[in-house]
């Protein structure tokens, strides 16, 4: 404890009552006395005021001007306070002010309730800084902003993040200086229902920050109330992690997609285009092949209609492709219809078999038809389902070698219609069945397969029975064959 007296015998005998339980440290000028609390930091420090080279209420006033001397207690003894101007002063910067002539009890009550609370101060202090420490470990950002808007607590992420230093952030409107404005009005707006306790706040939200370089950077904030002990709101704690990289990452993928979707639209309309195109050529070259194939034209040799005809199964082909990219470009842009009609699938099966007989026969292949002609009427759309059913038996064909057989059969239940196509095919590899009705996906996906195709027909085939609430299912056997069932609701 410093003691700073002069020739004043009150002083020096409080002094040596204080000296049984402290240490104390003598001066007998002031500026003596400031330059012992520099080196010695004591506990307390009793004034005089009667020194000769400064008044007490000046040492007083320039030990409190000093940060470093915040906690330290200062007890100025003075005789009646005469003087308005000094007293103001006194009480100013004082912890205590004693009238002479001081009661022994009275001082040391006094000096030991100073001392306790400094030393009280000083574990808050020691507690808040270790807190502080804490927070600033963390690699979120984190902040507290009070009801009047202004930041009480900021750890050294959120700086780092803002540009800022602790001493450039503390005291700061949050509202006014961080947030950019644009969206301030907003934003504050939401505050205010939050502290006035009528919006709750979102678990996680994404707002902008405005760094001090005025950098916009977005943030994903988690906020929470902060209440007294009477359960009053007083302002919110938010944690936050800058996911600007996340958000700039984001905006170039939206921009991307737009792009991809205008891509996408040209080149729909492309096939759409040439759809059109490629049709009308298509239907000349197929009605003039029959034309000649059946002599209409003139006498054709068996070559020159072996010839026809091949150009004929390849325009036929050639359509079928065409129908199915522009089904699956309609179906990603949801265009595609349905002209949905009672149809009996029997009758459908017999024409599509019919149809594929001349293929069949010069691959020297066996089929047999199992289709009662008594199968019940289904729902459906006529060519949607033609195009499904000829794409399953064109598989069977062209992945059967010369010599097998293919095998149609069909089913009637209480509420279905199940009917199967089966070849004595390569077959499929169990570990490759889960993938077959994959957009674009081939068993045989090589350059050099032995097979062609676009990937995309059992794909749409799945399509179409699932929007006619069917289902389609695939067994099959490598070196033994390939059963797909079909089934759809009468």
């Amino acid at each position: 404890m410093l003691v700073v007296e002069a020739s004043d015998p009150d002083l020096e005998s409080l002094s040596l009552v204080l000296s049984a339980d402290y240490h104390i440290i003598r001066a007998t000028k002031g500026k003596e006395a400031l330059e012992l609390i520099e080196k010695e930091d004591p506990e307390l420090v009793l004034i005089g005021n009667d020194l000769p080279d400064m008044e007490g209420y000046d040492v007083c006033k320039t030990i409190k001007e000093n940060v470093q001397n915040t906690l330290l207690p200062v007890i100025v003894l003075t005789s009646i306070l005469e003087n308005e101007e000094k007293a103001d002063a006194i009480k100013t910067n004082a912890d205590g002010i004693l009238i002479k002539p001081v009661d022994e009890l009275e001082l040391t009550t006094r000096v030991r309730s100073l001392i306790r609370m400094r030393h009280l101060h000083e574990e808050l202090v020691k507690e808040r800084d270790r807190v502080q420490r804490y927070i600033d470990l963390a690699g979120s950002i984190i902040g507290v902003v009070d009801r009047d808007f202004k930041v009480t607590l900021v750890n050294q992420k959120a700086c780092d993040v803002l540009g800022y230093s602790k001493e450039e952030v503390l005291g700061q409107n949050w509202f006014d200086v961080f947030v950019p404005e644009y969206i301030r009005d907003d934003i504050k707006k939401g505050y205010l229902g939050v502290i006035n306790g009528t919006i709750v706040p979102p678990e996680f939200s994404e707002k902008p920050i405005i760094t001090k370089n005025k950098e916009e950077k977005w943030v994903l904030w988690h906020d929470v109330v902060l209440r007294d002990d009477d359960m009053n709101i007083v302002g919110t704690i938010s944690s936050g992690d800058d996911i600007t990289e996340r958000k700039l990452a984001e905006n170039a993928m939206e921009e991307a997609n737009k792009e991809l979707k205008l891509l996408d639209n040209i080149k729909d309309q492309f096939l759409t285009n040439l759809n059109y195109e490629l049709r009308t050529p298509l239907i000349s070259i197929k009605g003039f092949c029959e034309l000649l194939i059946e002599e209409k034209l003139g006498t054709v040799n068996d070559s020159q209609k072996n010839a026809l005809d091949a150009v004929l199964r390849n325009s036929e082909r050639l359509r079928h492709l065409i129908d199915s990219l522009l089904y699956v470009s309609g179906e990603r842009n949801q265009n595609i219809k349905y002209n949905i009609i009672p149809l009996y699938p029997a009758r459908l099966i017999e024409d599509i078999l019919e149809d594929r007989a001349l293929y069949i026969e010069k691959k020297e292949l066996t089929i047999e038809s199992h289709v009662p002609k008594n199968l019940p009427a289904i729902l459906g759309d006529i060519d949607h389902l033609e195009r499904m059913f000829t794409h399953l038996l064109d598989n069977a064909i062209k992945f059967t070698p010369p010599g097998g057989k293919i095998i149609v059969s069909a089913s009637s239940y209480d509420d279905t219609v199940d009917i199967k196509i089966k070849d004595t095919g390569i077959g499929i590899p169990e570990d490759l069945l889960p993938n077959i009705f994959s957009s674009f996906y081939q068993v045989d996906g090589s350059t050099r397969r032995k097979y062609g195709g676009t990937g995309v027909g059992l794909h749409i085939c799945k399509k179409i029975i699932e929007a006619h609430m069917g289902e389609i299912f695939v067994e099959s056997e490598v070196g033994v064959g390939t059963t797909f069932i079909v089934q759809l609701p009468v």
